[in-house]
């Protein structure tokens, strides 16, 4: 009988497992059947309210579905699709899981590609083309897509070649194919002077984009670019929040359980990657009117791109528990302070990303 292990995991740091999750193998020799080991490094924290907020730069993940689609190849440069593999009771937190398939499951020995991908079961992506068709669906055109911008969450996926023959070993790493974007922010006015010098209320925080993808390949990563079109990362209103010293006391996080430093205003979201795209932080008044913008840089530019796996952060956040880095059983190390922009001081906005991550980016804004 064919027999091979698939291994996944959920980044490329160090494997980790709880005391709840199956025990990993450390036998050498296959059993009888396909078994699936997947491992999620990062275990389930509060860095992640809900399946679609962020709110610190900790490299969190929420998994709670988790399926390998096989694709053999047609000879021609192709690769078709076969079959689907569940991976059963994975839930939210789970960083190891053994899962046999038995053995009417099997491949036929093959060349073949297989593509893996962990999401929330209750996210709003769908994975395209839907369904999959047996010799017609190819590997190459796999995305995730979602019905509207606004609609992302965390999507993990991972993909591996293998020559299935007996006692074949396939190994595939899964990694995020969304960015993360996070504001933090600090001493927003109440009152402020708009470009014309006319005094104005102050009510939201907006960071806009001027493009943005709903769609993203599984395979490589990337977005796939069907309109172009402004987008509203994330928005926070202030209405409703009191005012000390003429600055507003800040959003209220706790039933989500963030801490903040005082006088500050935290949001973040999901976003598909984008290539070539500008970001602008606002104030605006209770119109909707720009009262101040500022233009967000990378470096020495302001077009840049969104790269899947990569986090981009203006001002620091990093953990949601605590101002000062530190996490239970691991306390904060110097540099790890909460750093929210001072907007009454307009000092440079830093974009930063978590080392669990991918890539960390320093952006400022002008």
């Amino acid at each position: 009988m064919k027999k091979f292990i698939f291994l996944m995991m959920a980044s490329a740091f160090l494997f980790s497992c709880s005391n709840n999750d199956d025990s990993p193998s450390n036998e050498s020799t296959p059993k009888s059947g396909v078994t699936f080991e997947v491992s999620a490094v990062n275990n389930l924290t509060n860095g992640m309210g809900s399946r679609g907020a962020l709110y610190s730069q900790e490299a969190v993940q929420n998994i709670t579905n988790v399926k390998v689609y096989a694709f053999m190849s047609n000879g021609s440069g192709d690769f078709l699709y076969k079959k689907t593999y569940d991976i059963s009771g994975w839930t939210a937190g789970t960083t190891f899981k053994r899962f046999e398939v038995v053995g009417t499951d099997d491949l036929v020995a093959g060349t073949y590609k297989f593509l893996a991908v962990g999401r929330d079961a209750s996210d709003t992506y769908t994975v395209t083309p839907d369904p999959f068709v047996v010799d017609n669906t190819s590997y190459a055109n796999v995305e995730a897509m979602v019905a509207a911008n606004g609609g992302e969450s965390e999507i993990f996926a991972g993909s591996a070649d293998a020559t299935i023959t007996d006692g074949s070993r396939v190994s595939i790493l899964m990694t995020r194919k969304v960015a993360g974007v996070l504001g933090y922010f600090k001493n927003v006015p109440q009152q402020l002077n708009n470009e014309s010098g006319v005094n104005k209320t102050v009510r939201y925080i907006r960071l806009t984009a001027t493009d943005a993808n709903k769609r993203v390949n599984l395979s490589t990563g990337t977005g796939v670019s069907t309109e172009t079109a402004a987008y509203q990362i994330f928005q926070i209103d202030m209405n409703g929040q009191t005012v000390n010293n003429g600055v507003y006391t800040g959003n209220d996080l706790s039933g989500q359980g963030v801490i903040k430093v005082d006088n500050s205003q935290l949001a973040g979201a999901f976003m598909i990657p984008v290539a070539n795209v500008q970001f602008t932080l606002g104030l605006y008044d209770t119109d909707g009117n720009v009262v101040k913008t500022w233009s967000v840089l990378d470096g020495t530019t302001n077009v840049f791109s969104l790269q899947a796996n990569h986090f981009y952060s203006l001002g620091i956040k990093k953990s949601t528990g605590s101002t000062d880095g530190s996490t239970p059983g691991n306390p904060g190390q110097p540099g790890d302070e909460d750093s929210p922009i001072d907007l009454l001081n307009d000092q440079n906005i830093v974009i930063t990303v978590s080392p669990a991550w991918e890539l960390i980016h320093n952006l400022t804004v002008q």
